[in-house]
């Protein structure tokens, strides 16, 4: 039988039948270098809206641009008012510069790396995004959402689909047949299992739960939700209304979506939300913190934006639709300093791509960006770290734990395991019959450090169990087990 790897990710309790003594644990991304400086005067404390894409040869960030708009410290600064740009990486998603595109003037030069701007209106969000659909034309590998604003007389806010063959010209294509606010960063994934494409976008909906796909009678108490809808071309869209969570799960206001397929694993989808909230009634708290003297001042000025705070969670899907969301911040603004605690931190840029690691003989790892200062001056984007299949994991303390997993069918011709021990700690697998009795030979040894792909030694061969139903009986001690192939 042809060997068929599926991963699977230890990031819940979907494949576990029983557990005694393990948890699933979060695991925080770590902080690294400034990937991209921006200092060019068309460029500001409003940069944002970014999306990093991977071609066949190189890794590009694309973002919106924007210094003309005021900074929380009253300065105004002219210059370009929500431009898209692109800078491009030569050392493998590490760091970003700006190339010279010479296509649009700004302050009497095209030196500047600006790919796309409106005359008319300033862009708000304009994401891109690389299709490997084997089926797209060449010259629409690259696509773009943008929203447009006609008002609420004259249409309401469209979405424009913009298309591209290199990534830098973009031609504008047609309206996407489909109802929102789209005042976000609205994305699109193509997904291999399906055949179509998913896309996720901002509407609004009354604390009684009533839909509202327009800004029409808006009211400060609406709450913002993330919306999916289907298409097999990208012409003919199917709505599916609302993504999903559990039931019962709070409900507060989801700002972007950052929803894509996680790229190790073909059945799963990983967003990056920003959760929002205006602490206005808890004013008290702010005069403690470095931007108290301002808070007020912003307030009396833009309303909400004084008062109101954003951090980031993480939520995964198996279909796209139904979600698993983690209410424990996956970012937060970081210990408070004179450039946090603001609204508009904790905004990523939306993908993953991965990168080598900074430390000699160790594996890759994932990277992704985040802005940061954003209203209080010019907006830079840095690089953040997560070890492969690393968001979350199965863990149990030294006293040791087990899990009992579902029956699944064994694809390959051996197993392989992404897990992490203390000197003292340790990791046993034995797979089972499909009624959870040990296999003779297939018990492994107490496995200890740190890899992201061991294999598990048995006594007999993995191979010779290929087709058949197993289950795995995992012992954890003082260790983590982030993902396992077999």
């Amino acid at each position: 039988m042809q060997e068929q790897k599926k991963r699977i990710l230890c990031w819940d309790e979907k494949n576990v039948e029983k557990n005694d003594g393990i948890s699933i644990i979060s695991h925080k991304p770590v902080k690294k270098n400034l990937a991209l400086i921006c200092d060019c005067e068309w460029e500001g404390a409003h940069n944002g809206y970014a999306s990093v894409v991977k071609t066949e040869d190189e890794y590009r960030i694309y973002y919106r641009a924007d210094s003309n708009r005021q900074r929380i410290d009253g300065q105004k600064i002219p210059g370009a008012a929500g431009v898209i740009c692109v800078a491009v990486s030569r050392d493998a998603g590490i760091t970003y510069k700006k190339p010279n595109l010479g296509k649009y003037e700004f302050n009497g030069t095209k030196n500047n790396n600006i790919i796309f701007m409106r005359e008319e209106k300033p862009i708000d969000n304009f994401s891109v995004f690389y299709d490997t659909n084997p089926a797209c034309p060449k010259d629409e590998k690259f696509k773009a959402l943008c929203e447009i604003n006609f008002g609420n007389e004259n249409g309401g806010t469209k979405l424009i689909y913009y298309a591209s063959e290199d990534g830098f010209d973009f031609r504008e294509m047609y309206y996407l047949d489909v109802e929102g606010t789209f005042d976000s960063f609205n994305v699109m994934v193509w997904d291999d299992n399906t055949e179509q494409y998913f896309l996720y976008y901002r509407a609004f909906h009354t604390p009684e739960g009533e839909d509202r796909l327009s800004w029409r009678g808006a009211r400060p108490n609406w709450l913002r939700h993330v919306r999916v809808a289907t298409s097999k071309d990208f012409k003919n869209w199917e709505k599916h209304g609302r993504i999903s969570f559990e039931e019962g799960q709070e409900e507060y206001q989801l700002y972007t979506n950052q929803i894509t397929k996680y790229y190790r694993s073909r059945d799963t989808f990983i967003g990056f939300p920003v959760r929002y909230r205006d602490r206005a009634a808890e004013k008290r708290n702010f005069h403690h913190m470095p931007l108290g003297d301002r808070h007020e001042n912003i307030t009396s000025v833009y309303g909400r934006e004084g008062t109101a705070v954003t951090d980031c969670v993480i939520m995964t899907s198996n279909d796209g639709f139904k979600f698993d969301r983690r209410d424990e911040a996956f970012l937060t603004p970081g210990v408070e300093n004179r450039n946090n605690w603001w609204y508009g931190n904790c905004y990523t840029v939306y993908g993953l791509i991965e990168t080598e690691s900074e430390e000699e003989g160790a594996p890759n790892e994932i990277s992704f960006y985040m802005g940061e200062n954003y209203r209080i001056k010019n907006v830079n984007f840095r690089r953040y770290t997560v070890r492969l299949d690393g968001f979350f994991s199965w863990y149990a303390p030294y006293r040791g734990g087990c899990v009992l997993t579902k029956p699944f069918t064994a694809q390959a011709n051996e197993m392989r395991v992404n897990f992490a021990t203390s000197a003292l700690g340790g990791m046993t697998v034995c797979i089972c019959d499909e009624n959870g009795e040990a296999l003779e030979g297939y018990t492994s040894y107490e496995m200890f450090g740190d890899s992201v792909d061991r294999p598990v030694e048995f006594e007999k061969p993995v191979s010779d169990l290929i087709g058949k139903r197993i289950r795995l009986k995992i012992a954890l001690k003082d260790a983590h087990l982030y993902s396992f192939e077999i």
